[in-house]
């Protein structure tokens, strides 16, 4: 009988007769999705590239707090990460998250943040002047007719 050695958690699924995609592999296919390089991946998670290297050969694997860094930058669950199980039905909400997330990047640049400001100061001088213009109209109205009674 043959043996097959896999690699840390990388599963063979003797009912089915196949292999599931093992943790380092599905590092890779995440990180490619996303067009990172190993070097922008191992920053993001305060490692060494050489460690990310390490992780997608199957070298060695992550500890937990990693793993839990990496589910959440990809936004997949740790049992789709580390067991490459399917998502329950959690698919539109990951694709939402997906979505908000590139919307902040693309939207939320300093440029844009500069021309919030300055919209935004702009709004109150107009506001104030309207404020001002209506306060000396009220003086201007008192003075004339009178304070009601």
């Amino acid at each position: 009988m043959n043996s097959i050695a896999l690699s840390p958690f990388e599963n063979y699924n003797e009912k089915e007769g196949e292999m599931i995609m093992g943790f380092n592999n599905k590092l890779y296919e995440l990180r490619k999705q996303k067009g990172f390089s190993q070097e922008e991946l191992a920053n993001r998670l305060n490692v060494s590239r050489q460690t990310v290297s390490k992780w997608e050969v199957g070298d060695s694997t992550p500890d937990m707090e990693k793993l839990i860094a990496i589910s959440e930058l990809f936004g997949i669950s740790l049992d789709e990460l580390v067991l490459d199980k399917a998502p329950e039905k959690n698919e539109d909400n990951n694709s939402k998250s997906d979505i908000v997330g590139e919307l902040k990047e693309k939207l939320l640049t300093d440029g844009n943040k500069k021309k919030a400001k300055k919209g935004m100061k702009i709004a109150a001088i107009v506001f104030g002047a309207f404020l001002l213009v209506d306060i000396i109209s009220m003086i201007i109205y008192f003075c004339v007719y009178g304070i009601p009674k």
